[in-house]
């Protein structure tokens, strides 16, 4: 198999041409027409994972958050650009085209949390987040429930409402509190959120829960290992062990 069958069956799946403007996803190192016949997937292209598809004989790691995402001036030995390339395995990211996309990142996670009716919801123009029914008298209930589901600890922010109709957005969601209000959600559940969006969100009057960029996440990993494992029979698909680098469970 070649690199450039997995980045084709990608772009069908999650349309590269549908990222954010700000983003870089896509063949990040490595050529198209090498030939692989194990995959990686991680949602973080780190040393630890390229080592773990190096000892693997991986020629291809598949992760969510690009490898590179600034202009680079300077390749330094010991990155995790410098060691993909030196162990000969192609890197491909699917960022923002994996969030808004069918089954993707969003969509893992509004099946994840139960919500019912699932739709999309608009955020800097593009489907970038999802929104479905729950049925919670409070917050807190809900939030015990995400910390449960996600096996991660939880910052929320309770303005009084019961959770009945909720906003999704995993990772870095919690600039989208005005997008969850106009569509009517009492709720907006993302990864993280910053001390003056959880004030915003006071002042809007939505319950903001912020579950872990790493823990909203980390579930379309799987669902993708279920996806690439299908499309590609003859080839080993391998999910990386990873770890929440700043997350700490209670």
């Amino acid at each position: 198999m070649r690199v450039k069958e997995v980045l084709e069956y990608l772009d069908a799946c999650a349309p590269y041409d549908t990222q954010c403007e700000w983003d870089n996803s896509g063949l990040m190192c490595g050529s198209p027409d090498t030939e692989t016949d194990c995959v990686m997937l991680a949602l973080d292209c780190t040393n630890d994972v390229i080592e773990q598809a190096a000892i693997n004989g991986c020629g291809l790691i598949v992760c969510h958050h690009p490898l590179i995402f600034k202009p680079v001036s300077a390749v330094e030995s010991g990155s995790p650009l410098y060691n993909a390339v030196r162990n000969d395995i192609a890197v491909v990211s699917c960022h923002t085209n994996l969030d808004m996309a069918e089954g993707g990142v969003n969509d893992v996670l509004a099946e994840k949390l139960g919500l019912r009716d699932v739709k999309k919801l608009s955020a800097e123009g593009k489907p970038l987040m999802r929104m479905g029914r729950a049925d919670y008298d409070n917050v807190r209930g809900f939030a015990e429930f995400i910390k449960k589901t996600l096996y991660n600890s939880v910052k929320f922010f309770d303005s009084g409402k019961s959770v009945k109709k909720v906003a999704v957005c995993g990772g870095a969601g919690g600039e989208y509190v005005p997008e969850a209000w106009s569509a009517g959600c009492d709720t907006l559940v993302t990864g993280e959120a910053k001390h003056h969006e959880f004030l915003e969100a006071q002042r809007y009057g939505v319950n903001l829960i912020a579950a872990g960029h790493f823990s909203t996440e980390i579930p379309v990993i799987e669902a993708l290992y279920e996806k690439l494992s299908r499309a590609f029979g003859g080839c080993t698909v391998i999910m990386a062990s990873e770890e929440r680098p700043y997350e700490t469970v209670v």
